[in-house]
């Protein structure tokens, strides 16, 4: 198991810094310290491994949210919480997981679900009548993708303001 976690968090670093059509077996074996042989015993085709680095990065993020959740006041707080930290520390969403989810739909699959899911939760996280999770969910991605594509660049203080009004929102959701 922990083979595998190196060759899928070196393929989520391949992706990162050359983009999902620049990587190779190769890449990733390389740069998880194993043979090309050990990537392919354990994932028999590229599209089998950006799939499964895809999904664990996914259930990672998951986690992360579950953990915040337990953590905060309600489910939107912690995706206020994880929107600052993302968009902090990443400066957004990867550019290059939006390009592998838009061109390999088992990758879209994987992201499709994950939203689906944190959908479904905002869902039942809002009172009766309200939908506040639901927006500040939206919102939060819509911050974090458009910072990744550089369609969104804040200056520090117009992103802390803008982070400051979510998690404010957030916490009376």
């Amino acid at each position: 198991m922990e083979t595998i976690g190196q060759i899928l968090t070196a393929t989520i670093a391949v992706i990162e810094r050359i983009g999902v059509h620049n990587l190779t077996i190769d890449l990733v074996a390389a740069e998880a310290g194993v043979s090309k042989g050990g990537v392919l015993h354990h994932f028999p085709t590229k599209t089998a491994l950006i799939v499964a680095a895809m999904r664990q990065d996914m259930e990672t993020l998951m986690m992360e949210i579950d953990e915040t959740a337990d953590a905060t006041v309600n489910f939107a707080s912690a995706l206020a919480q994880l929107a600052r930290r993302v968009a902090l520390e990443e400066g957004g969403v990867s550019p290059a997981f939006l390009v592998t989810a838009a061109e390999i739909p088992e990758a879209a699959g994987v992201l499709a679900t994950m939203f689906s899911t944190l959908v479904e939760r905002a869902g039942k996280d809002d009172k009766a009548g309200s939908i506040d999770s639901t927006l500040v969910l939206f919102a939060s991605y819509g911050i974090l993708i458009s910072m990744g594509m550089k369609s969104f660049q804040p200056s520090a203080e117009e992103l802390a303001a803008l982070l400051d009004k979510l998690d404010a929102f957030a916490a009376r959701a």
